[in-house]
């Protein structure tokens, strides 16, 4: 069996350890020499001083790094480096760091495999950044300044400020896939993993970084997984864990000796953390339940000291001490530096509080779910997920994943901070608003489909976190304006060269605004639509779920578009011709009552007539019928939807002197007689039934001046006023792109 160790690239994370449980000898003998000298472990202080603060871990993270003068977190996505003089914190972006004062930032290669450059950032003196390159392939993880690197056909090199140096010993002639990680270190040393040539074989291989060679290796066990490995100025241990019956035992080799005693442990199944020796002490998880925590074991006889009630991660630090981030029923959670005493026994001292005050180290259980099967949000602004759990003293990190379906959703809730996110039955949780999204980027509404949700609650008192999943289906019924078939209205904006964009709007509800959830090119069909002189997006009109499009060349031939994709690429199938007889074009209205959206059109001499529906993709409108005289006197007709309240869809028009009225439908055909809305609308260029946009059921107005300034008209459901006073809107205004029509 080969030896498995979790490999994590572009990470310089060295504190991969092992973690032993045990209260009889079992490190054998202590070098007298060694081949390298690490700084003495410094003794607890005697009088601890004020811990400084770090609130940003109060939702928890993890340690990356150590050094004498600080120490590196990351939480919530973002790096800092803390000092410990002064508490004061830096965020360093997109960096990782080892048991020293350098944090290294790496940028990876644009769109392939690969390191393009790191930059080393000297936390203690407060130099210059140096930025280098010279990467072959991809930074795996390094020492300081120094960064191991691996290339497609797994050579590792070592890569600094200087250049890059192959590392000797660690030559891989075959290119055999072996993995590759640094799982300690010392000042200008680093124990290395790799499994060998043979199946099987695995290394742990001492590598000096100043001379890039091998200067020790030692054989790992062939039918082990290897749990972790810690390396001293006097040896090197690891923990094996066999595959066939999950025994464990402590591997131990003297510095500089090849040879390599185990001895089985008393504990099976450990939970190995990130830490190390300290002193001849090993820091380790529990191994009974009645001990639990973070405890340290002797080398020789003797009882247990316990650290920690819980710890998140453990790191090394420069000066040969731990820092953990944990908790402690009496101090509460924080970073933690674990030392040997003056009584020569290690404790904990809290170096960096969190802020949250002592409390019960109890830990969280979750209880039960209320999150719906199935999700129907036509018309529906927010719908509540909530889950219960042992108590309400925790921060909630929610995901929602499609499955099969585009989207994906993460928030956390944190009611201490914000107030909100405890519900009066105990749960906790959102009021979601059926959106997706990552970090603010690219928020859209959620499409049909079926979704995962995973829900994380990391407790305030420190303890380890508790995580449920489950799913749920998304409803959504078809929108008379709706492309991308998530239930939000969509725009086509035709960009002065003739391209379509297809912009994906969404309700802002903090800001009570229209806004843009994405905008895709080319979107419907990939031509030159400056070809046409009027296009009316129709709703519906042939069995597809989304809206269709119909475009009318210069010569009077009328196209369909179908809208079944917003990017499908169908080529437009011809409706016919003498087409060129009207003036004006309206789709997007059920005017009959069948359920399909019907088209209208006002010839030359102001006659209306209506092309009623049929479903047919080859013949989609039955002969005309005219319905109507005299509208002449109107230079734009919309069709919006049922936004009176009556019987079925209806329109609006807009006569030559900006003035706008409404028509009711009847659901037969025809209208009630017309009602005054207001003036000033000849201000527009494009006027726009864009359904519902601001999720309260009712169909909305969308409009855009000339100049490209657009505004949304929020439906009231009432005749007399149908529309409530304007918003603005950057859906289908320009950005640095100019629109000569958006339907």
């Amino acid at each position: 069996m080969r030896t498995v160790l979790s490999r994590r690239h572009v990470s310089l994370s060295v504190g991969v350890v092992l973690a032993v449980v045990a209260t009889t000898p079992f490190l054998g003998p202590v070098a007298t020499a060694a081949p390298a000298r690490t700084a003495a472990v410094a003794p607890a202080a005697a009088t601890a001083a004020a811990p400084i603060q770090v609130p940003f871990l109060a939702s928890g993270g993890e340690l990356l790094g150590a050094g004498t003068t600080g120490f590196l977190t990351r939480a919530d996505g973002v790096s800092r480096w803390t000092r410990y003089a002064d508490g004061v914190s830096k965020v360093v972006v997109g960096s990782t760091g080892s048991a020293s004062d350098v944090v290294m930032a790496i940028k990876e290669r644009y769109g392939r495999f690969g390191t393009e450059a790191a930059t080393a950032y000297d936390m203690a003196t407060g130099a210059a950044p140096v930025t280098f390159g010279g990467f072959r392939g991809q930074a795996v993880q390094g020492v300081g300044a120094a960064l191991f690197d691996e290339d497609m056909n797994y050579n590792v090199r070592l890569v600094t400020a200087a250049g890059g140096r192959d590392v000797v010993g660690l030559e891989n002639p075959q290119q055999n896939p072996y993995a590759f990680s640094v799982v300690d270190s010392l000042p200008g040393t680093a124990l290395a993993f790799r499994h060998g040539d043979a199946p099987g074989s695995a290394n742990l291989m001492v590598v000096d970084i100043a001379g890039a060679r091998v200067s020790e290796s030692y054989p790992v066990s062939g039918d082990v997984s290897m749990i972790g490995a810690s390396i001293t100025r006097d040896r090197v241990v690891w923990v094996e864990r066999a595959t066939s019956d999950g025994k464990t035992v402590l591997a131990t080799a003297r510095r500089g000796s090849t040879e390599v005693t185990r001895a089985p442990l008393p504990y099976d199944r450990m939970a190995p953390v990130s830490g190390g020796l300290v002193g001849d002490w090993l820091v380790a998880h529990g191994g009974t339940e009645a001990e639990g925590g973070l405890r340290a074991y002797p080398s020789a006889d003797g009882t247990s000291a316990k650290l920690l009630d819980h710890a998140e991660s453990v790191q090394k630090s420069a000066d040969g001490t731990l820092l953990a981030l944990g908790t402690t029923a009496d101090r509460g959670p924080g970073v933690y530096r674990i030392a040997v005493g003056a009584d020569g026994r290690p404790a904990a001292e809290l170096i960096a509080s969190s802020g949250e005050p002592p409390a019960p180290t109890t830990p969280i259980s979750f209880m039960s779910a209320a999150v719906p099967a199935t999700l129907d949000l036509d018309g529906v602004a927010k719908t509540r997920l909530s889950w219960k759990f042992s108590t309400t003293e925790a921060d909630l990190t929610i995901e929602l994943t499609g499955r099969g379906v585009s989207g994906y959703f993460r928030t956390v809730v944190r009611p201490r901070s914000t107030g909100t996110g405890i519900y009066p039955d105990g749960s906790l949780g959102i009021d979601w608003a059926g959106e997706t999204g990552w970090n603010g980027e690219y928020v859209r509404a959620v499409a049909d489909g079926t979704y995962d949700w995973k829900v994380t609650a990391r407790p305030w008192n420190g303890m380890p976190s508790v995580t449920a999943t489950g799913s749920f289906e998304v409803r959504r019924s078809p929108q008379q304006h709706d492309a991308t078939d998530n239930g939000s209205p969509d725009v086509y904006a035709r960009r002065t060269d003739g391209a379509i964009e297809a912009v994906d709007t969404r309700w802002d509800d903090a800001a009570g605004r229209l806004v843009v959830g994405q905008t895709f090119g080319s979107g419907g069909w990939w031509g030159d639509w400056n070809t046409y002189d009027r296009v009316e997006a129709t709703g519906d009109i042939v069995g597809t779920e989304v809206f269709d499009t119909v475009a009318r060349d210069k010569s009077g031939v009328l196209w369909l578009h179908e809208g079944d994709d917003v990017q499908s690429g169908h080529l437009p199938k011809r409706i016919g011709g003498g087409w060129g007889t009207y003036r004006l074009l309206a789709g997007g209205s059920d005017l009959t009552g069948e359920g399909r959206a019907d088209l209208v059109a006002v010839d030359k001499v102001g006659d209306l007539y209506l092309y009623k529906a049929t479903g047919s993709t080859t013949a989609p409108f039955e002969p005309r019928k005219k319905i109507g005289f005299g509208w002449g006197i109107y230079n734009q007709i919309t069709a919006t939807g049922n936004i009176g309240g009556g019987a079925a869809g209806d329109l609006v028009a807009r006569d030559r002197d900006g003035v706008l009225w409404l028509y009711l439908g009847r659901g037969d055909g025809t209208f009630a007689p017309r009602t005054r809305i207001g003036g000033g609308w000849n201000v527009y260029a494009d006027v726009v039934g864009i359904g519902d946009g601001n999720k309260d059921g009712r169909p909305d107005l969308y409009a855009r001046t000339a100049t490209g300034s657009a505004f949304f008209y929020a439906g009231t459901g009432s005749w007399k006023a149908p529309f409530a006073p304007r918003t603005t809107t950057q859906a289908g205004a320009p950005s640095g792109t100019t629109y000569n029509l958006v339907f």
